[in-house]
């Protein structure tokens, strides 16, 4: 089975120090959590780490080792560091040949701090991957695919959607997309748009509640299908039911629901739609059941790529015929082996990994609720 993934690639260069201090701010139905740096301080790091980073090299890594044939399509610079992302990445068995390679912009870079808890914060430069267009990519060229797998499309990237999708529409081959921000505000008609022939779409939670939020100001009829009652109107909230079933999203003094929410978005065409929500687990909505799963208690060493890791494996897993709860597990156990590692890569399971830690996942941990009708 052949993959095909697109969307960013940078090299990570990750400063690794004591970690910095933190900071969290409780609000009315979430919190905020910030890194704190003394002003004029130096600061002076332990090490420098460079990793090739971008969702679509990571998520073609993960396919990889899940025994997938992957071409990945990016775009990168004629430099060092697009150099770089280009040999890891061939050293890997990842077919560059649709790779883009620019004289106009430099390959994107992160810069990566991390806190005390594991967490971090990415100062981000996107480069060539504000840049990606279908000139030199020709429609034809994914014919061979089997499943495309869309990732970020940063800026003016993001405009390549339509006719990416409609593209993979023409051959059949399934979608599954996991948007970026320019997507899901800048280009939120063309996601709309977009949505009818995607099979799978993820999110992370504040993804979700930023494409929630542009459609309620797209339109009166999308405030009135996701607005709920005020958290003192509600049912008392339940012990075991998860987080974002249970709180509504806040918004201009009105409240929205992550149920409904999940409702609309099926209503677009997608088959399934995940919300991934860090160290509170992970959700997947069919138009039947809304299922959850908890992360799994693991050490942290760094965050980076954990939603990558746990996205391709949850869509490589759907298409090598696993059912969606079996999905669901085998990325949390894929996410959770990325958590122990520097960068987004090095904690990639095999699929023989996949099947060995599944085996030993308590099955009980999974929880189903029926999808609001």
């Amino acid at each position: 089975m052949h993959v095909f993934t697109i969307g960013g690639a940078t090299q990570d260069i990750f400063l690794t120090y004591h970690g910095a201090d933190s900071m969290t701010i409780e609000k009315r139905n979430f919190a905020e959590h910030y890194m704190l740096f003394e002003s004029g301080e130096k600061i002076e790091i332990e090490s420098i780490t460079h990793i090739t980073g971008g969702g679509a090299t990571n998520s073609a890594v993960s396919f990889k080792n899940q025994g997938f044939e992957v071409t990945t399509s990016c775009k990168i610079g004629f430099d060092a560091a697009g150099d770089f992302v280009f040999k890891a990445l061939q050293d890997c068995g990842i077919d560059m040949s649709l790779v883009l390679r620019s004289t106009n912009y430099e390959t994107g870079k992160s810069f990566i701090i991390n806190s005390s808890q594991g967490e971090c914060t990415i100062f981000a430069y996107r480069g060539a991957n504000n840049h990606l267009d279908l000139k030199t990519l020709v429609c034809d060229d994914l014919k061979q695919a089997d499943l495309l797998y869309i990732t970020s499309l940063s800026n003016q990237s993001a405009e390549i959607l339509p006719s990416l999708v409609a593209c993979a529409q023409n051959f059949n081959i399934p979608i599954a997309i996991n948007p970026g921000a320019s997507q899901l505000t800048k280009g939120t008609e063309s996601l709309k748009l977009s949505l009818k022939h995607v099979k799978t779409l993820i999110l992370n939670s504040s993804e979700a509640r930023t494409f929630m939020i542009a459609l309620i100001e797209s339109g009166e009829a999308y405030k009135k299908a996701l607005k709920t009652r005020q958290p003192q109107e509600l049912a008392e909230p339940t012990n075991n039911k998860p987080y974002l079933l249970d709180n509504p999203v806040a918004y201009n003094n009105l409240y929205f629901s992550m149920q409904q929410f999940f409702k609309e978005v099926l209503h677009m065409g997608p088959e399934i739609v995940v919300i991934t929500n860090g160290a509170n687990g992970v959700y997947a909505a069919t138009k039947e059941l809304i299922y959850f799963h908890p992360s799994i208690k693991t050490h942290v060493v760094d965050t980076v790529g954990a939603g990558d890791a746990f996205g391709s494996c949850f869509v490589g897993s759907i298409a090598q015929g696993y059912s969606i709860e079996d999905a669901l597990r085998r990325g949390i156990i894929n996410s959770a082996s990325v958590l122990h590692y520097i960068g987004a890569k090095q904690g990639l399971l095999t699929k023989e990994q996949l099947d060995e830690q599944l085996a030993t996942l308590d099955k009980s941990l999974l929880q189903r609720y029926p999808l609001l009708s």
